[in-house]
């Protein structure tokens, strides 16, 4: 009795501490807490807003945070009490229309929240506080569109009375978690910057002080954040960081995720292997199959002859038959995987439940299997055992011990994992535990496209030309993606418009095939063959002929027509986000017409950076004309000082493609 008599002083002491601040700093000593209805701001509050500026004072921002507080206790067993507290000004017009009405998310399974209250600070100190009926709770909207219908995903709708320039608004809210995500695991985070200017910023953790807890803060080369800690009562440990004047983020096309560069601290009382061990006794109870699964496992595998077509055959049945659909069927939906017998009665799931079934089938197989959580969208920091995580993947291992790694919502992979989830961490989830792990750059020969062009040129000017695209890894993906969009008719539109624009108006389509058909069937690498013809395609000049090489305007290489939308920056602060390597391998042949042989072909060129390389040349040998190039991006992230070079071979290949082979009537070559 004594002891819950502590642990009920203890919580108590803790809410306090949230609700108050831990004393020192430049704390805002007004009660924050408070629901009493308040009709003036106070005069602390209203020098704040007008010590902040205005647009004069931060012409690229809208509004500016003044003052934030995110505080938050964990119970022992994981759970959690948060208050967050924030006075932020509205700047611009735009400000006053984005924020008429505020959305908050929240997990009906895992939390509680509470809007203390919401207050509208006019510039003559008037407050208007947002009443109970001017909040709603609503579904959390864009998740269907994603195919999940976990009504759980809700979110309180505030809105906002009629806002003006120069209004403050001030938040107070509460939330407390009903059960943790993983049970014991104490996982913090606060982010201290973001795409606005934050004047003052604070964070406030609080624990047993039997817990203990690993943190850092990142991205903070000025040291701007200040960190203290303090025992409370000897049952409590506090660790507070604060820090002013963060600048506003600046966001940048095709930089990778900004989070992944804003001031934050995390912290937890895990490690790695803690954190592993958990979710695999967690999902393990989920993972146990039934006859129904041990016979479809049978059937898969009945006909392969080597372990690998095996592996492949319950991946392509777990990715491509099983929907990629949510639905809520249980607790913590967030990371426990459905019972995979569930999942495969109903053939649908996401990403957790569809990883569970493949991982159980590979066992029944008898392949060593596991699942394991990732981040295939943003960097996971090491140094911090916290649940960074979105998305989870399989692991297996064939008899040999040979690792394969597979993504089950990806339902056109061939490799069956992505080339996206380069240089990104996953957690395998292990009885023992396991340590974070990143996936490896692969080179981009690996992700490549083939191009080749057997093409002639006849005597009265007609251009001939059969080509074919093979392709491997995700360029093979990229294809699939591509061709399941459209029909033959469409594709055979699709690809007379492209040489029309590219290479000549005249330009027609009198063949097309692609393979293998259906274009899910993963068991063939993708095959294109286009057979066109241009006529009068060749300029005549006197007693000169002035073609070019269709080939070299890259009309056939679906990813040097997008690498121009990569290079519109002519430098960059942040580095360049590709997510993945890949490359084409291009080669045509032209046969010339009787009489002419070449005069003049384009000079070869030759470029090798850390982050691309780039070859062109052209060769004459007898009557033919051979056209080769070669691209390949071998950084799936760019660095900022790496990309001029980037940038430079993307250059010279758009360039490449406009120059003409002369060829002379008669004569030497």
């Amino acid at each position: 009795m004594l002891k819950r008599h502590r642990y009920l002083i203890l919580i108590a002491l803790a809410v306090s501490i949230l609700l108050t601040g831990c004393g020192g700093g430049k704390s805002l000593m007004v009660d924050r807490w408070s629901r009493e209805p308040v009709e003036k701001a106070s005069p602390e509050i209203m020098e704040l807003l007008e010590s902040a500026g205005t647009r004069s004072d931060w012409p690229n921002a809208h509004t500016v945070t003044v003052y934030q507080s995110d505080s938050s206790f964990y119970y022992p067993d994981g759970n959690q009490i948060s208050a967050s507290y924030s006075l932020t000004k509205l700047l611009t017009m735009k400000a006053t229309k984005d924020y008429t009405t505020i959305p908050i998310g929240y997990d009906t399974q895992q939390m509680t929240i509470d809007i203390i209250y919401v207050r509208v600070i006019y510039p003559d100190s008037t407050v208007v506080t947002v009443r109970d009926e001017d909040i709603t709770d609503e579904t959390l909207e864009g998740y269907a569109e994603m195919d999940i219908y976990w009504s759980n995903l809700r979110q309180k709708v505030i809105r906002l009375p009629e806002l003006e320039v120069g209004c403050g608004l001030e938040f107070a809210i509460k939330i407390e978690t009903v059960q943790p995500m993983l049970d014991d695991m104490m996982d913090y985070r606060a982010t201290f910057q973001s795409t606005e200017p934050v004047l003052h910023s604070e964070a406030i953790l609080v624990v047993p002080s039997t817990e203990e807890i690993q943190w850092k803060v990142f991205n903070d080369p000025e040291n701007r954040v200040s960190f203290r800690e303090e025992i409370v009562e000897d049952s409590l440990h506090l660790f507070h960081w604060e820090g002013e004047n963060f600048p506003m983020a600046i966001t940048e096309d095709g930089m990778p995720s900004l989070g992944q560069f804003l001031t934050k601290v995390l912290a937890s009382n895990i490690t790695w292997e803690d954190y592993s061990k958990l979710v695999y006794e967690l999902s393990a109870p989920n993972m146990v199959a039934d006859d129904a699964i041990r016979e479809t496992v049978a059937e898969l595998v009945k006909d392969q002859t080597t372990g690998l077509d095996s592996i492949r055959a319950i991946f392509y049945y777990t990715a491509q038959n099983v929907r990629y659909i949510g639905l809520s069927m249980g607790d913590k939906e967030g990371i426990t995987p459905h019972d995979v017998k569930e999942t495969f009665e109903a053939q649908a799931g996401v990403c957790k439940d569809k990883s569970a079934l493949l991982a159980v089938m590979l066992e029944e197989a008898g392949f060593e299997s596991y699942v394991a959580l990732s981040n295939p969208m943003d960097h996971v920091h090491k140094e911090i055992a916290s649940n960074q995580f979105n998305h989870m993947i399989v692991v297996v291992y064939d008899r040999d011990g040979k690792e394969y790694w597979m993504d089950p919502t990806d339902a056109l992979c061939m490799d069956m994992l992505p080339a996206y989830h380069m240089t990104k961490a996953s957690l395998i989830c292990k009885p023992e535990g396991d340590d974070l792990m990143y996936h490896p750059v692969l080179p981009p020969e690996t992700q490549a496209g083939n191009i080749t062009a057997d093409s002639e040129i006849l005597p009265d000017g007609t251009f001939r030309s059969v080509v074919e695209i093979n392709a491997i890894g995700f360029y093979d993906q990229v294809l699939r993606l591509i061709f399941q969009q459209m029909e033959t008719v469409q594709q055979e539109r699709f690809w007379t418009q492209m040489i029309k624009n590219a290479v000549h108006p005249s330009a027609k389509v009198t063949s097309l095939t692609v393979t293998p058909n259906p274009i899910d069937n993963l068991w063939e690498p993708v095959s294109m063959r286009i057979e066109y013809e241009i006529p009068d395609y060749a300029i005549v000049a006197g007693d000169y002929l002035l073609v070019k090489s269709p080939l070299s305007t890259y009309v056939f290489d679906m990813i040097g027509l997008l690498l121009s939308q990569t290079t519109t920056l002519t430098e960059r602060e942040f580095p360049l986000n590709i997510q993945f390597t890949i490359g084409s391998e291009l080669e045509e042949t032209i046969k010339l017409p009787g009489g002419y042989n070449a005069k003049s072909l384009p000079s070869r060129i030759v470029m090798d950076e850390d982050p691309a390389s780039f070859m062109m040349d052209y060769s004459l040998d007898g009557d033919v004309v051979t056209y080769e190039s070669s691209f390949m991006i071998k950084m799936p992230v760019i660095p900022a000082e790496k990309y001029p070079d980037y940038r430079s071979a993307v250059k010279r290949m758009e360039n490449s493609g406009q120059g003409m082979i002369i060829l002379s009537k008669g004569g030497d070559a």
